[in-house]
């Protein structure tokens, strides 16, 4: 007689059912929202996790909000990794996506793959992200066909800011709205499971999602799009640096952060922290034991 197999199930009715892309591809069907955000570190991946998000994106917008860099472009594979390993380690139910940086994987479909795989293998992402149409859409359908699950991205391409004049709308005439719309259906066709839009007219999403099969996730592309994505940074009021015009902040923890150091700082100097509340205690005779070996 065979052994009955062991089959997983959830702790409770009420605990999240971890998102799947088949899963995704029926919000899309059912007209249901998906939400994602980007996350960087184990601390915002459990933010993310509790709120109940759909997808979390390990974003190359990391290389700012969270490294420092003045662009997305310097940051290298091995810390994206980094970045992504701490998400993951904070996620139980979001799918979790790699953003496959700029100069890893434009070369060849080999090295595409062997990028895709190490976010796969090392830092556990259930899928990837890249960049453009082009060439671009050939890398996807190599990844795609190696087995990897793979989100296109179309409009602002940040990683090719510059070729698009900056960090500026796309699709706002006839022509490059037309472009962004053979660049997202090239991917569709190519395998992707998804795609970004990203700082596109309102209209021209409203227009090109009913002509996807695939989840459309906006960002800056109106409310037409099938779900919506911000960088954890801009809508928590973290990031200091450029907000674009499409991220609705709704905290603003780094004001909040900066006046819980400068309180702590101010405590410190007059003296009133630690209090006892905040300190150790020894018993009298083992005190005074110590004190005598002492003199």
């Amino acid at each position: 007689m065979s052994a009955t197999p062991h089959v997983q199930v959830p702790h409770s009715l009420d605990e999240p059912v971890p998102m799947t892309l088949p899963r995704l591809a029926e919000k899309k069907r059912l007209g249901e929202p998906i939400v994602m955000v980007t996350a960087y570190d184990y601390p915002s991946a459990q933010v993310a996790q509790a709120a109940g998000v759909d997808v979390v994106l390990v974003g190359d917008s990391g290389a700012m909000t969270v490294l420092g860099y003045p662009s997305t472009v310097p940051v290298s594979v091995d810390e994206m990794l980094m970045l992504a390993k701490a998400t993951r380690r904070g996620l139980r139910t979001p799918l979790l996506v790699g953003d496959l940086p700029f100069g890893s994987y434009e070369a060849s479909d080999e090295e595409a793959i062997l990028t895709a795989q190490r976010f796969i293998k090392e830092a556990g992402c259930d899928a990837v992200k890249l960049e453009r149409g082009g060439t671009s859409v050939e890398r996807a359908r190599a990844i795609v066909d190696a087995g990897i699950p793979v989100m296109g991205h179309v409009g602002l391409t940040p990683q090719t800011a510059t070729a698009l004049g900056g960090y500026r709308a796309q699709g706002r005439t006839a022509e490059r709205a037309i472009q962004v719309g053979r660049d997202a259906l090239a991917l569709q066709e190519a395998g992707c499971f998804s795609i970004v839009f990203e700082a596109i007219p309102a209209a021209v999403a409203a227009a090109l999602v009913p002509r996807l099969e695939i989840p459309v996730i906006g960002l800056g592309a109106g409310p037409a799009t099938d779900g919506q994505v911000l960088v954890f940074h801009d809508l928590l009021g973290i990031y200091e640096g450029h907000a674009p015009r499409f991220a609705k902040r709704y905290s603003d923890i780094k004001a909040q952060m900066v006046a819980g150091v400068g309180e702590y700082a101010a405590d410190v100097r007059n003296r009133t922290f630690p209090g006892p509340e905040h300190s150790y205690s020894i018993d009298e005779q083992e005190l005074e034991e110590f004190r005598a070996a002492l003199a």
